[in-house]
Protein backbone atom coordinates (compact mmCIF):
# COMPACT_ATOMS: atom_id res chain seq x y z
CA UNK A 1 0.00 0.00 0.00
CA UNK A 2 1.06 2.97 -0.99
CA UNK A 3 1.51 5.84 1.94
CA UNK A 4 0.59 9.73 1.51
CA UNK A 5 2.35 12.41 3.22
CA UNK A 6 1.97 15.48 1.23
CA UNK A 7 0.86 18.81 2.78
CA UNK A 8 -2.56 19.78 1.74
CA UNK A 9 -1.16 22.44 -0.79
CA UNK A 10 1.02 19.46 -2.44
CA UNK A 11 -2.07 17.26 -2.48
CA UNK A 12 -3.87 19.97 -4.38
CA UNK A 13 -1.40 20.28 -6.96
CA UNK A 14 -0.41 17.13 -7.48
CA UNK A 15 -4.15 16.41 -8.21
CA UNK A 16 -4.68 19.21 -10.56
CA UNK A 17 -1.28 18.57 -12.04
CA UNK A 18 -2.86 14.83 -12.58
CA UNK A 19 -6.06 15.72 -14.02
CA UNK A 20 -4.29 18.32 -16.70
CA UNK A 21 -2.05 15.45 -18.07
CA UNK A 22 -4.90 13.02 -17.95
CA UNK A 23 -6.87 15.33 -19.89
CA UNK A 24 -3.83 16.21 -22.68
CA UNK A 25 -2.98 12.63 -23.10
CA UNK A 26 -6.85 11.62 -23.66
CA UNK A 27 -6.92 9.05 -20.39
CA UNK A 28 -10.24 8.55 -18.94
CA UNK A 29 -10.15 9.89 -14.99
CA UNK A 30 -11.06 6.32 -13.66
CA UNK A 31 -9.95 6.05 -9.72
CA UNK A 32 -6.62 3.27 -11.03
CA UNK A 33 -5.64 6.07 -13.87
CA UNK A 34 -5.75 9.12 -11.33
CA UNK A 35 -4.04 7.21 -8.75
CA UNK A 36 -0.80 6.50 -11.50
CA UNK A 37 -1.23 10.15 -12.47
CA UNK A 38 -0.92 12.07 -8.93
CA UNK A 39 1.28 9.83 -7.66
CA UNK A 40 3.63 10.62 -10.79
CA UNK A 41 3.00 14.39 -10.18
CA UNK A 42 3.59 14.02 -6.36
CA UNK A 43 6.64 12.35 -6.56
CA UNK A 44 6.10 9.80 -4.70
CA UNK A 45 7.21 6.86 -6.99
CA UNK A 46 10.47 8.24 -8.98
CA UNK A 47 10.75 4.52 -10.98
CA UNK A 48 7.21 5.02 -12.00
CA UNK A 49 7.69 8.70 -13.45
CA UNK A 50 10.73 7.50 -15.18
CA UNK A 51 8.42 5.00 -16.83
CA UNK A 52 6.45 8.02 -17.55
CA UNK A 53 8.34 9.95 -19.08
CA UNK A 54 10.28 7.15 -21.09
CA UNK A 55 6.73 6.43 -22.60
CA UNK A 56 6.30 10.32 -23.08
CA UNK A 57 10.13 10.72 -24.86
CA UNK A 58 9.09 7.77 -27.08
CA UNK A 59 5.61 8.83 -27.95
CA UNK A 60 3.64 6.35 -26.73
CA UNK A 61 -0.33 6.37 -26.46
CA UNK A 62 -1.22 5.81 -22.82
CA UNK A 63 -4.16 3.56 -23.65
CA UNK A 64 -6.05 1.33 -21.16
CA UNK A 65 -3.63 -1.47 -21.74
CA UNK A 66 -0.63 0.47 -21.03
CA UNK A 67 -2.59 2.63 -17.89
CA UNK A 68 -3.33 -0.54 -16.73
CA UNK A 69 0.01 -2.08 -16.79
CA UNK A 70 1.42 0.76 -15.31
CA UNK A 71 -1.18 0.70 -12.62
CA UNK A 72 -0.29 -2.98 -11.93
CA UNK A 73 3.36 -2.60 -11.98
CA UNK A 74 3.70 0.47 -9.42
CA UNK A 75 0.60 1.01 -7.70
CA UNK A 76 -1.44 -2.25 -6.73
CA UNK A 77 1.73 -4.31 -6.06
CA UNK A 78 0.51 -7.09 -7.84
CA UNK A 79 3.69 -9.11 -7.35
CA UNK A 80 3.84 -8.73 -3.77
CA UNK A 81 0.45 -10.20 -3.34
CA UNK A 82 0.40 -12.89 -6.00
CA UNK A 83 4.07 -13.76 -3.90
CA UNK A 84 2.20 -13.41 -0.45
CA UNK A 85 -1.39 -14.97 -1.91
CA UNK A 86 1.00 -18.05 -2.83
CA UNK A 87 2.92 -18.38 -0.17
CA UNK A 88 -0.01 -18.98 2.20
CA UNK A 89 -1.46 -21.27 -0.42
CA UNK A 90 1.71 -23.47 0.20
CA UNK A 91 1.92 -22.62 3.67
CA UNK A 92 -1.60 -24.73 3.61
CA UNK A 93 -0.51 -27.38 1.81
CA UNK A 94 2.87 -27.71 3.26
CA UNK A 95 0.39 -28.19 7.04
CA UNK A 96 -1.66 -30.03 5.14
CA UNK A 97 1.07 -32.93 4.58
CA UNK A 98 2.66 -32.70 8.15
CA UNK A 99 -0.99 -33.01 9.63
CA UNK A 100 -1.57 -36.24 7.50
CA UNK A 101 2.05 -37.13 8.08
CA UNK A 102 1.53 -36.53 12.05
CA UNK A 103 -1.87 -38.45 11.54
CA UNK A 104 -0.75 -41.96 9.71
CA UNK A 105 2.94 -41.94 12.38
CA UNK A 106 0.81 -41.82 15.18
CA UNK A 107 -1.72 -44.26 14.20
CA UNK A 108 1.56 -46.79 13.37
CA UNK A 109 2.73 -46.15 16.59
CA UNK A 110 -0.63 -47.09 18.09
CA UNK A 111 -0.62 -49.88 16.23
CA UNK A 112 2.84 -51.10 17.07
CA UNK A 113 2.34 -50.47 20.88
CA UNK A 114 -0.55 -52.88 20.51
CA UNK A 115 1.40 -55.41 18.77
CA UNK A 116 4.13 -55.18 21.44
CA UNK A 117 1.16 -55.60 24.28
CA UNK A 118 -0.20 -58.57 22.49
CA UNK A 119 3.72 -60.28 22.16
CA UNK A 120 4.78 -59.75 25.21
CA UNK A 121 1.84 -61.73 26.94
CA UNK A 122 2.21 -64.66 24.68
CA UNK A 123 5.89 -65.24 25.57
CA UNK A 124 4.99 -66.38 28.91
CA UNK A 125 5.01 -70.08 28.74
CA UNK A 126 5.45 -70.32 25.44
CA UNK A 127 7.49 -73.29 23.48
CA UNK A 128 10.09 -72.90 20.70
CA UNK A 129 8.02 -72.39 17.84
CA UNK A 130 6.47 -70.29 19.64
CA UNK A 131 8.96 -67.55 20.36
CA UNK A 132 10.36 -68.41 17.31
CA UNK A 133 6.83 -66.97 15.45
CA UNK A 134 6.12 -63.83 17.79
CA UNK A 135 10.12 -62.64 16.93
CA UNK A 136 8.88 -62.80 13.28
CA UNK A 137 5.85 -61.03 14.16
CA UNK A 138 8.01 -58.55 16.03
CA UNK A 139 10.49 -57.89 13.16
CA UNK A 140 7.71 -57.86 10.71
CA UNK A 141 6.44 -55.02 12.82
CA UNK A 142 9.12 -53.60 13.53
CA UNK A 143 10.17 -53.14 10.33
CA UNK A 144 7.01 -51.31 8.87
CA UNK A 145 7.42 -48.93 11.77
CA UNK A 146 10.99 -48.24 10.44
CA UNK A 147 9.47 -47.75 7.20
CA UNK A 148 6.77 -45.35 8.49
CA UNK A 149 9.40 -43.05 10.40
CA UNK A 150 12.15 -42.87 7.39
CA UNK A 151 9.21 -41.88 5.42
CA UNK A 152 8.31 -39.31 8.03
CA UNK A 153 12.05 -38.39 8.28
CA UNK A 154 11.73 -37.63 4.31
CA UNK A 155 8.78 -35.56 4.33
CA UNK A 156 9.90 -33.75 7.42
CA UNK A 157 13.11 -32.82 5.25
CA UNK A 158 10.95 -31.71 2.46
CA UNK A 159 8.71 -29.43 4.70
CA UNK A 160 11.75 -28.09 6.22
CA UNK A 161 13.33 -27.22 2.84
CA UNK A 162 9.76 -25.74 1.76
CA UNK A 163 9.43 -23.75 4.80
CA UNK A 164 13.37 -22.26 4.33
CA UNK A 165 11.94 -21.84 0.43
CA UNK A 166 9.21 -20.11 1.91
CA UNK A 167 10.89 -17.94 4.50
CA UNK A 168 13.62 -16.27 1.47
CA UNK A 169 10.11 -15.39 -0.67
CA UNK A 170 8.79 -13.79 1.68
CA UNK A 171 11.71 -11.81 2.94
CA UNK A 172 12.69 -10.83 -0.62
CA UNK A 173 8.45 -9.47 -0.77
CA UNK A 174 10.12 -7.62 2.74
CA UNK A 175 13.01 -6.00 1.21
CA UNK A 176 11.52 -5.48 -2.10
CA UNK A 177 8.61 -3.29 -0.30
CA UNK A 178 11.17 -1.44 1.37
CA UNK A 179 13.90 -1.02 -2.04
CA UNK A 180 13.71 1.74 -4.59
CA UNK A 181 14.08 -0.93 -7.41
CA UNK A 182 16.77 1.11 -8.96
CA UNK A 183 19.71 2.64 -6.92
CA UNK A 184 18.59 -0.44 -4.38
CA UNK A 185 18.84 1.97 -0.95
CA UNK A 186 15.71 2.25 0.59
CA UNK A 187 12.37 3.88 -1.04
CA UNK A 188 10.02 6.73 0.46
CA UNK A 189 7.45 4.37 2.12
CA UNK A 190 10.97 3.05 4.07
CA UNK A 191 12.62 6.33 4.58
CA UNK A 192 9.18 7.66 6.18
CA UNK A 193 9.18 4.72 8.82
CA UNK A 194 12.32 4.82 9.53
CA UNK A 195 12.29 8.95 10.03
CA UNK A 196 9.05 8.26 12.28
CA UNK A 197 10.75 5.14 14.53
CA UNK A 198 14.37 7.83 15.26
CA UNK A 199 12.32 10.50 16.32
CA UNK A 200 10.40 8.57 18.97
CA UNK A 201 13.86 7.44 20.17
CA UNK A 202 15.42 10.78 19.89
CA UNK A 203 12.25 11.58 22.16
CA UNK A 204 12.67 8.93 24.38
CA UNK A 205 16.54 9.71 24.79
CA UNK A 206 16.68 13.49 24.09
CA UNK A 207 19.29 12.88 21.77
CA UNK A 208 20.58 14.36 18.67
CA UNK A 209 18.73 13.63 14.93
CA UNK A 210 20.06 15.22 12.21
CA UNK A 211 18.68 14.78 8.43
CA UNK A 212 19.95 15.75 5.06
CA UNK A 213 18.30 16.08 1.90
CA UNK A 214 20.31 16.15 -1.10
CA UNK A 215 19.78 16.99 -4.44
CA UNK A 216 21.73 16.34 -7.80
CA UNK A 217 22.46 19.57 -9.66
CA UNK A 218 21.31 20.20 -12.96
CA UNK A 219 20.19 16.13 -13.41
CA UNK A 220 17.19 16.78 -15.70
CA UNK A 221 19.67 18.67 -18.23
CA UNK A 222 22.36 15.51 -17.70
CA UNK A 223 19.63 13.67 -18.72
CA UNK A 224 18.13 15.45 -21.82
CA UNK A 225 22.21 15.67 -22.84
CA UNK A 226 23.20 11.61 -22.44
CA UNK A 227 20.51 10.12 -21.68
CA UNK A 228 18.46 7.99 -19.15
CA UNK A 229 20.37 5.18 -19.34
CA UNK A 230 23.49 7.36 -17.99
CA UNK A 231 20.86 9.07 -15.72
CA UNK A 232 20.11 5.83 -14.05
CA UNK A 233 23.91 4.90 -13.75
CA UNK A 234 24.33 8.38 -12.05
CA UNK A 235 21.64 7.91 -9.75
CA UNK A 236 23.25 4.18 -8.94
CA UNK A 237 26.68 6.43 -8.44
CA UNK A 238 25.23 8.67 -5.66
CA UNK A 239 23.20 6.58 -3.98
CA UNK A 240 26.41 3.90 -3.27
CA UNK A 241 28.66 7.11 -2.74
CA UNK A 242 26.31 8.50 -0.02
CA UNK A 243 25.79 5.28 1.59
CA UNK A 244 29.93 4.86 1.93
CA UNK A 245 30.13 8.51 3.66
CA UNK A 246 27.82 7.68 6.83
CA UNK A 247 27.40 5.10 9.23
CA UNK A 248 26.00 1.75 8.43
CA UNK A 249 23.28 1.71 10.48
CA UNK A 250 21.82 5.26 9.13
CA UNK A 251 19.42 5.24 6.61
CA UNK A 252 20.08 6.24 3.02
CA UNK A 253 16.98 6.63 0.66
CA UNK A 254 15.56 7.70 -2.83
CA UNK A 255 13.46 10.38 -1.89
CA UNK A 256 12.15 11.28 -5.06
CA UNK A 257 13.67 11.39 -8.65
CA UNK A 258 17.24 12.94 -8.51
CA UNK A 259 16.76 13.55 -4.67
CA UNK A 260 18.25 11.63 -1.79
CA UNK A 261 18.24 11.87 1.72
CA UNK A 262 20.40 10.58 4.89
CA UNK A 263 18.87 10.27 8.37
CA UNK A 264 21.54 10.55 11.05
CA UNK A 265 20.41 9.42 14.68
CA UNK A 266 22.45 10.47 17.65
CA UNK A 267 24.40 13.15 15.32
CA UNK A 268 24.57 16.58 16.15
CA UNK A 269 23.85 19.50 13.75
CA UNK A 270 28.15 20.48 13.27
CA UNK A 271 28.82 16.74 12.67
CA UNK A 272 25.83 16.64 10.23
CA UNK A 273 27.48 19.47 8.02
CA UNK A 274 30.47 17.75 8.30
CA UNK A 275 29.27 14.74 6.72
CA UNK A 276 27.36 16.47 4.44
CA UNK A 277 30.66 18.04 3.27
CA UNK A 278 32.33 14.82 2.77
CA UNK A 279 29.32 13.55 0.91
CA UNK A 280 29.72 16.42 -1.39
CA UNK A 281 33.54 16.50 -2.08
CA UNK A 282 33.33 12.66 -2.21
CA UNK A 283 30.71 13.19 -5.36
CA UNK A 284 32.31 16.49 -7.28
CA UNK A 285 35.56 14.30 -7.36
CA UNK A 286 34.25 11.66 -9.13
CA UNK A 287 34.37 11.93 -13.01
CA UNK A 288 31.29 10.43 -15.02
CA UNK A 289 32.73 8.24 -18.24
CA UNK A 290 30.65 6.62 -20.80
CA UNK A 291 31.76 3.21 -20.46
CA UNK A 292 30.71 1.79 -24.22
CA UNK A 293 32.57 4.62 -25.83
CA UNK A 294 35.03 5.82 -22.92
CA UNK A 295 33.96 9.34 -23.25
CA UNK A 296 34.26 11.72 -20.01
CA UNK A 297 30.84 13.28 -19.41
CA UNK A 298 31.86 15.51 -16.94
CA UNK A 299 31.39 15.87 -13.27
CA UNK A 300 27.90 15.91 -10.97
CA UNK A 301 27.14 18.19 -7.86
CA UNK A 302 25.24 17.63 -4.60
CA UNK A 303 23.51 20.52 -3.06
CA UNK A 304 22.72 19.25 0.36
CA UNK A 305 20.21 21.02 3.34
CA UNK A 306 20.67 19.59 6.64
CA UNK A 307 18.18 20.17 9.57
CA UNK A 308 18.19 18.94 13.42
CA UNK A 309 15.41 17.89 15.04
CA UNK A 310 13.20 19.59 17.59
CA UNK A 311 11.79 17.88 20.14
CA UNK A 312 8.09 18.03 20.11
CA UNK A 313 8.20 18.92 16.51
CA UNK A 314 6.73 16.95 13.36
CA UNK A 315 8.28 15.19 10.44
CA UNK A 316 6.98 17.53 7.74
CA UNK A 317 8.83 20.62 9.81
CA UNK A 318 12.14 18.42 10.30
CA UNK A 319 12.02 17.57 6.23
CA UNK A 320 10.95 20.80 5.26
CA UNK A 321 13.65 22.74 7.05
CA UNK A 322 16.23 20.49 5.54
CA UNK A 323 14.55 21.28 1.83
CA UNK A 324 14.46 24.98 2.48
CA UNK A 325 18.40 24.68 3.29
CA UNK A 326 18.46 22.25 0.12
CA UNK A 327 17.22 24.88 -2.23
CA UNK A 328 19.30 27.81 -0.51
CA UNK A 329 22.06 25.90 -1.40
CA UNK A 330 20.74 25.61 -5.16
CA UNK A 331 20.01 29.42 -4.57
CA UNK A 332 23.53 29.86 -3.81
CA UNK A 333 25.78 28.45 -6.87
CA UNK A 334 24.55 24.95 -5.88
CA UNK A 335 27.38 22.34 -5.06
CA UNK A 336 27.33 23.71 -1.19
CA UNK A 337 25.55 22.46 2.05
CA UNK A 338 23.75 24.62 3.83
CA UNK A 339 21.88 24.11 7.71
CA UNK A 340 19.20 24.91 8.93
CA UNK A 341 21.14 27.70 11.19
CA UNK A 342 21.17 30.12 7.81
CA UNK A 343 17.68 30.20 6.62
CA UNK A 344 17.09 32.53 9.63
CA UNK A 345 20.20 34.39 8.25
CA UNK A 346 18.80 34.48 4.74
CA UNK A 347 15.29 35.83 6.32
CA UNK A 348 17.26 38.77 7.43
Amino acid sequence: MIEYAETEAEAVSAAQQAMESMNRLGIAPNPNNFAVWYIHHSRRLPDLSREINRLLDLGAKFGPEVNQTLHDRFVGQGDESRTLASAGERIEHTLDQLLRMIGAASKGTESYGATLADLSGRVVGADGQSVQDIIGVLISETQKMLRVNRKMGVELGRSAQEIRRLHDDLDKVRREARTDGLTGIANRKMFDRALREAADEARDHSAHLCLLMLDIDLFKAFNDTHGHQMGDQVLKLVARTIESCVRPDDTVARYGGEEFAAILPGVPLREAMEIGERIRMTVAGKRITNRRSGMELGRITLSIGVSEFALGESMTMLIQRADKALYLAKRGGRNRVVSQTELDLAAC
